[in-house]
């Protein structure tokens, strides 16, 4: 018997052109059972029998100008996840790439050779780069609507923390910042609303195809932070740098997405903080990279990129069943 009656699973989303709130929460939470499933079926059942563990952090609609995606391709769009999901059931807990490296991991096995693969990430690269930088600069000029775009994970954590549930955060591109910023801001802002939590911490940060490993990107949106911070020879002054309320943080990278071309946080986030927060062992911040994200679009273009083929990677639902054990 699984005891899940303290969990909290909140999901956060990335780049905004998405499905109404309830659709995109029921295909996530879908494509991350059925991976999970693959691995256990009685903590997919446990997690599948209690609609409370999930929450959606949905902040699409925080941007003036989004559209939600029609109820047609919403449908078409749950076809290609019954898609993810089946080709998860079938190789099991081969959905990834080897060590050896692309040459010799029998890439054509799912059907995808690595010229496609390269191929696909330069003819998504200018659509999704477009779209997420117009929110980098919405995020970073307009307070305004920076708020309304935290806000419902904001509050979602404060109801989790107030009941003491153990959290589980899981981010996709855009949101990862999102949560980060969040975090950060639980960690070191001075306002009540976030000193009254200052002491909780979250219990697994998930982050999936996460921009945060990209310098300019924090030079950007991160400059007033990075600026001293890590180079510091104070440790306050660099920890300051860092959210201080996460537990475990584990960053999936996939092999062609364009948005986390910088797979790898180790270097940018992990190292320092085993270095100056305590407590922290090797395994609790990892990156899992070379990942294959065998995701299809209803138009039939493949997209490394998306969240549904992360949702099902077999590292992701194995760290998550060594977490709940």
């Amino acid at each position: 018997m699984i005891d899940t009656s303290n969990l909290r699973i909140i999901f956060v989303h990335g780049l905004a052109s998405k499905p109404p709130m309830a659709d995109l929460h029921r295909l996530w939470k879908k494509a991350f059972i059925e991976s999970v499933r693959v691995d256990s079926i009685t903590l997919a059942n446990a997690l599948e029998e209690d609609d409370s563990i999930f929450q959606s952090a949905y902040w699409a609609n925080a941007i003036p100008d989004h559209i939600e995606d029609t109820t047609e391709y919403v449908k078409s769009l749950n076809k290609e996840v019954n898609k993810v999901i089946r080709k998860r059931r079938k190789e099991k807990n081969n959905l990834h790439i080897s060590k050896a490296g692309w040459a010799k991991a029998k890439i054509t096995k799912f059907g995808l050779s690595i010229l496609d693969a390269l191929g696909t990430a330069l003819t998504i690269k200018d659509n999704v780069i477009e779209e997420f930088m117009r929110e980098i600069n919405i995020y970073k000029n307009d307070q305004y609507i920076a708020d309304r775009m935290r806000e419902p994970l904001e509050n979602m954590l404060r109801e989790a923390w107030d009941k003491k549930n153990n959290i589980v955060l899981i981010t996709h591109s855009m949101g990862t910042f999102i949560a980060y910023d969040v975090l950060w801001r639980f960690s070191h802002r001075s306002e009540n609303k976030y000193t009254d939590y200052k002491k909780s911490k979250i219990n697994y940060f998930i982050t999936m195809g996460s921009p945060l490993g990209d310098e300019k990107l924090r030079d950007f949106m991160l400059i007033e932070r990075w600026k001293k911070a890590p180079n510091s020879e104070s440790v306050e002054e660099r920890k300051r740098f860092y959210p201080l309320n996460i537990k475990k943080w584990h960053n999936f990278s996939a092999y062609g997405d364009v948005v986390c071309h910088d797979s790898t946080l180790d270097d940018d986030f992990f190292s320092g903080m085993r270095k100056d927060i305590r407590g922290y062992k090797i395994d609790d911040l990892k990156d899992y990279t070379k990942l294959y994200n065998p995701f299809i679009t209803p138009e039939g273009k493949q997209n490394p990129h998306k969240s549904y083929g992360y949702l099902i990677q077999p590292k992701l639902s194995q760290k998550f069943k060594e977490f709940i054990s």
